[in-house]
Formats: structure tokens, C-alpha cells, sequence
């Protein structure tokens, strides 16, 4: 059985040291009785700080603790890497609202959270919007704004594995169905390969047109590569006179490429629902349980490449850091594995 919490420390035999039990966890203080004393005196009026400190923190709007965090975030973490937890923590502000306390929230939140997002967004989206939230109440722990984690032990959708790819007739589907704007991205998505994300970020300092290059100087692999470079996805000729076409209007080096109606960048909520309305009007069902997504683009460039370039070079396209990645990407259908077995025998 565990010990009762006591007033004093009390001597742990094994280790000759002097303990004391703190909601419920065993703290080793000092061999010595007199240091341990003193070290409890500091633990306490510690832990007592910290719960006054989380008691005003209880009262103030889940939004405010959201903020501290994010400012910290965008402090010392990537620009990126603010920009989406900023989108998540939006996103899910949306589902449960912008007034509700912290004090008050629970696992049942999150659970409002997957509610909300679950027929628009992958469960990968609502994973990482829900592990936002649960984030941020680590974060005021381990930064004693909090004392307790209210959220801990929630069950998070699994992510799951992409498999579907476009074909042609639902591609061509979608590009029927969507506004000019958008279809500049989608063609962009399918004949380079790239992450929405990154077209979403892309700014005009980016681009070379001359040498037909896109220049990612940040991205999502760079800190894990060895020596960091950036990523740089070369342009069919297609998408180069589309983009000599719309750089006529720039004004500034900073401008994003890609725009939506409103003359302003478009945020992931939006590429999301966009995609949703255009694939419901183009009448493009789910298959095994899976929609076509923004992300299937991608899939789509790495299957239809196998074979014709080799690996290395595919995972230099797609942005990898190995080729090990490209068995996510990669869906062979059986005309895929009817030509490798003729390559295979020679024939």
C-alpha cells in the first residue's frame, strides 16, 4: 500500500533517504534530517504559489491561456510552426467556443472537438487539433500556470494511411466544378507534388521564374536534415506560364502566390471545406471508407512516378529526407504491378 501523506519526512530504509508524500508521489528530500526539513519548507510553499497561481488562471478564458502559449510558441519555435498551432487552436476554439473557462474544460471538449471536424477534416487534422489543445495545458503545467492536467488520458483518433489516388476522370471532375483560383491550385498540387501546406505558404520571393524553380528556403524536413538546405521543386512548363502569367499583378515580394476570392492567402480550414463543397457538387463518393482529399494529389504524383524515375530522385521531388518515406505514398494498382513483373522477366 502506499504510503499516507505525513507531516514530516519520514525515512525511506533502502535508500537512507528522508521522503515525503505530495499528491500522492514520493519526493526524496536529503539524507540528512535537517536539510530535509528544510527542503520541505520550500517544496510546500512551491507547490502553494503554484496553486494560487492556477486558481487565477481557472477563472480566465481557455483563449488567454491559448495566447500565453502561442506567444511562447512563436518565441522560440519555427514560423511555421506557430502558424499551425495557431490554426488548430482556432480551429478548435470553433467547435467548443471562445468563453469557456479553463477551469471548466474537460475531456468532453475534445470529444465536442472530433464531433465537429469529423465529417470535413481527416482524422489525422482532428488528431493533431485535439493534441493541440492537450499541448497547451502540458505547457501551463510545466510552466506552473497549472497544477493539474485535466485532459490527460484522452483517446485521439488514430491517424490514418492515405491510399486513394486521383484518376484522370475524377480530376478532371474537380476542375469542372471548381472557380478559377482554385483551380490554379489544384494543377499546381498534381503536377508538382507538393504539400498544400507548402503551397499555401509559397510567397514570391520563392519563385524563379528564370531558372522555372520553386525555392523553399523553410520547410517541413529541414530540421531533420543533417545541413539544412532548402527545398526546391522545379516547375513543368505548364505551371512556369501560369505562374509568368500571374506575377504581372505583384507588388511586393512578400505577396503569397495562391489567393482566394478576397485577394488574401488561403488558410488550411479553407483549401479543406473548399475541397469538401467541390468534391459534393462533382458527386466524387468515399471508397473503402476514404475520401479525396487535397493531400491524394500527392499520393497520386509519387504512384504515377514509380518506375519512371529512380527513388532517390522521386524522394528529392516529393521533399523527402529518405526513401523509406515513399512507402506512404506509393499505391500500386494492378496495371502498376502487371508492368513490373513484365520489366522483371524482360519482356
Amino acid at each position: 500500500m502506499p504510503r499516507r501523506p505525513a507531516d514530516k519526512p519520514w525515512l525511506h530504509k533502502s535508500s537512507q533517504m528522508w521522503c515525503i508524500t505530495l499528491d500522492g508521489k514520493r519526493q526524496y528530500l536529503d539524507r540528512d534530517f535537517k536539510v530535509a526539513c528544510r527542503k520541505l519548507r520550500k517544496l510546500r510553499a512551491d507547490l502553494e504559489r503554484v496553486r494560487q497561481g492556477g486558481r487565477e488562471w481557472l477563472d480566465a478564458p481557455f483563449a488567454d491561456l491559448a495566447d500565453e502559449f502561442l506567444s511562447d510558441i512563436k518565441a522560440r519555435r519555427a514560423s511555421g510552426t506557430y502558424r499551425n498551432y495557431r490554426e488548430q487552436l482556432l480551429r478548435a476554439m470553433r467547435a467548443f467556443g471562445t468563453n469557456l473557462r479553463v477551469g471548466d474544460v474537460r475531456k468532453l471538449h475534445l470529444a465536442k472537438i472530433e464531433q465537429a471536424m469529423v465529417d470535413e477534416f481527416s482524422s489525422s487534422t482532428v488528431r493533431d487539433t485535439i493534441a493541440a489543445v492537450q499541448m497547451t495545458f502540458n505547457w501551463a503545467l510545466r510552466n506552473d500556470i497549472l497544477d493539474l492536467n485535466p485532459l490527460v488520458g484522452y483517446r485521439k483518433p488514430a491517424a490514418c494511411g492515405r491510399t486513394r489516388i486521383v484518376t484522370d476522370e475524377e480530376f478532371q471532375l474537380l476542375m469542372r466544378h471548381a472557380d478559377v483560383r482554385f483551380r490554379r491550385f489544384l494543377l499546381s498540387l498534381r503536377l508538382t507534388g507538393c504539400r498544400p501546406g507548402e503551397l499555401r505558404m509559397l510567397v514570391w520571393s520563392m519563385v524563379d521564374l528564370e531558372t522555372a524553380l520553386w525555392i523553399l528556403p523553410k520547410h517541413k524536413t529541414v530540421t531533420m536534415q543533417r545541413e539544412p538546405r532548402p527545398r526546391i521543386i522545379p516547375l513543368p512548363a505548364s505551371i512556369l506560364k501560369m505562374c509568368c502569367w500571374m506575377a504581372e499583378g505583384v507588388h511586393s515580394a512578400n505577396d503569397h502566390v495562391f489567393l482566394n476570392a478576397h485577394g488574401r492567402p488561403y488558410s488550411k480550414d479553407c483549401v479543406v471545406k473548399k475541397m469538401s463543397r467541390i468534391r459534393e457538387r462533382a458527386g466524387i463518393e468515399m471508397k473503402s471508407g476514404e475520401n479525396l482529399v487535397l493531400y491524394s494529389n500527392r499520393h497520386t504524383f509519387a504512384t504515377n512516378s514509380i518506375g519512371n524515375v529512380a527513388d532517390t530522385e522521386l524522394a528529392e521531388l516529393l521533399g523527402h529526407t529518405t526513401t523509406r518515406t515513399l512507402r506512404r505514398y506509393v499505391h500500386l494498382n494492378a496495371d502498376h504491378l502487371h508492368d513490373i513483373q513484365k520489366r522483371a522477366l524482360g519482356r
